[in-house]
């Protein structure tokens, strides 16, 4: 029996490669930690048989998590296993997620493709975001729950369909009708970009007022501080420290924030703008949108701006300008010295997480990171310049 194991903040998504007996329930058993969970997946798409003793093994971990308010979900079983589950009524105790409905892209339009995974059309309805090679499909699932959260609190988002699979990647659809990414307008449009900023500015601010529901999303900084603690490998202990340092320093917030917020993962459908790319919709300050989207089109050494939104470098300079100065015209003067204090580590922070969950970039992340950003983040941390 193998096991792979994939945590993503408080949602943990455990592999079974092999039988699960009597002769390796244990060792299965002592994988489940199941401490500060929300979500534990089990993944039994290479699991074919499943013994009493696995039974009860799936069972202990159920109650664990259910002791602790979390639930346990299983997915992917062939019908051999799903049999055992429903003879032993292990089914009727326990999630059971369905099977994702499997896709072709093949010859439908690319709307857009960036770090994380690319948009298809599928028809004149619909739109499917891929994630990339080695991204769980837990992420796709974690995306369709809170893209409905989000829609539930009138959240301009797409209506989230179907979890899907494309070979081996994983996706989510979502309906959007007739809709162009909101990229293709702006680079469409190079001489209304102090327009086009000045929505994506309104639309972050209306995000910003929202209130998260924390009986669903996750708080952003628990997991930012999760990701960190696992950089191990790549930064120094002294620089672990300081990252989360300055991730404290961050004021606490209850209102909703997206964290990969850009002109494509927005969709404009009958002249207004939709969200789309919900996987980490959370609770948490708004400086950690500001962040984000300042890393894209304002430090242009990065060149995140063309490979995420295919916006020349220059005009993703001139948006990020826009887009600061209409956002912080309404906002609160001390919101624009947190950010001003903290640009440089709020810029880094997607990327730094990106680190962890996409390990076909890490070595580029952690490259741009050391060279580009943080000894900018030391600087600030002194209150000088780099």
């Amino acid at each position: 029996m193998q096991i792979t194991i994939d945590t993503q903040g408080d949602r943990r998504t455990v592999k079974l490669h092999g039988h699960l007996d009597a002769s390796t329930a244990p060792d299965v058993e002592a994988r489940l930690d199941t401490a500060g969970l929300r979500e534990l997946v089990i993944d039994f798409t290479d699991c074919p048989f499943i013994s009493s003793a696995g039974i009860r093994t799936i069972l202990v971990a159920h109650r664990r998590m259910a002791a602790s308010g979390g639930r346990l979900v299983a997915r992917n079983l062939s019908p051999a296993v799903r049999e055992i589950f429903d003879l032993t009524g292990l089914s009727k105790v326990i999630t059971l997620a369905k099977t994702a409905r499997e896709i072709s892209v093949d010859g439908c339009e690319l709307l857009s493709s960036g770090v994380c995974g690319e948009c298809f059309r599928l028809d004149g309805e619909t739109v499917v975001k891929l994630y990339k090679d080695g991204v769980d499909i837990s992420m796709a699932e974690q995306e369709k729950t809170y893209a409905k959260a989000a829609f539930v609190l009138g959240i301009p988002t797409a209506i989230s369909y179907d979890v899907v699979t494309c070979g081996t990647r994983s996706g989510i659809v979502f309906e959007l009708l007739n809709a162009e990414l909101f990229s293709a307008v702006v680079r469409r449009d190079p001489h209304l970009i102090d327009t086009h900023a000045k929505r994506l500015a309104d639309l972050a601010a209306s995000l910003h007022t929202a209130k998260g529901d924390a009986e669903v999303l996750p708080q952003l900084k628990d997991r930012i501080r999760d990701y960190i603690h696992q950089l191990g490998d790549a930064f120094s202990p002294a620089e672990i420290s300081l990252l989360l340092e300055r991730l404290d320093a961050i004021p606490n917030a209850d209102t909703c924030v997206h964290f990969d917020l850009h002109t494509s993962n927005i969709m404009v459908q009958d002249g207004e703008l939709v969200i789309i790319d919900m996987g980490d919709f959370s609770i948490g300050s708004n400086m950690f949108d500001i962040g984000l989207i300042y890393m894209i089109y304002g430090v242009p050494e990065l060149g995140i701006c063309e490979l995420a939104t295919k916006i020349d470098t220059a005009s993703g300079v001139e948006f990020w300008k826009s887009f600061e100065k209409h956002y912080f015209a309404s906002r609160p003067p001390e919101e624009r010295a947190i950010f001003e204090a903290n640009r440089h580590f709020l810029s880094a922070l997607r990327i730094t997480c990106a680190i962890v969950y996409l390990p076909h970039m890490r070595d580029q992340f952690i490259r741009q990171v050391r060279e580009i950003l943080l000894p900018r983040i030391v600087a600030e941390s002194r209150g000088t310049s780099a």
